[in-house]
């Protein structure tokens, strides 16, 4: 026998011997095999409440661009881009007015009433966003 061939014999001596003992392992010792042991289910955390009325700003958008709320809900801008960033209420007078948010920086606003409220970036016209509070 070649030296692969040992190699790969003892290797499936290794299996069998691994097969047997699960096997044995298996039973409760009086022939009778053991219940199987519950296997606790993989759980998802909870979403973050806070995140879900979270608006990034990163790669010079609102994301999500329309966010959906009920009223007395608390929303939350963070800026994640390199750049200075606004969230601006795009009625006058202004509803809210984040002014300048650098880097990582937050902004947070209730909003009471139910309505759609349109914002933009006053630093980047061209970014718009809008809240629809039900």
């Amino acid at each position: 026998m070649n030296h692969a061939g040992r190699r790969n014999s003892g290797l499936m001596a290794t299996l069998a011997l691994l097969t047997a003992t699960a096997a044995g392992c298996a039973g409760n010792g009086n022939g009778q095999e053991a219940a199987a042991a519950p296997v606790a289910a993989e759980s998802t955390p909870a979403p973050d409440p806070q995140a879900l009325n979270q608006i990034t700003i990163d790669n010079f958008a609102f994301k999500p661009a329309e966010l959906t709320v009920k009223a007395g809900t608390k929303v939350t801008w963070v800026n994640h881009d390199d750049v200075p960033h606004t969230a601006t209420s795009a009625v006058k007078p202004r509803v809210f007015d984040s002014g300048t948010l650098d880097t990582d920086d937050k902004f947070s606003h209730v909003l009471n009433q139910p309505g759609t409220y349109e914002y933009f970036c006053a630093v980047h016209p061209h970014m718009k966003g809008r809240i629809v509070v039900k």
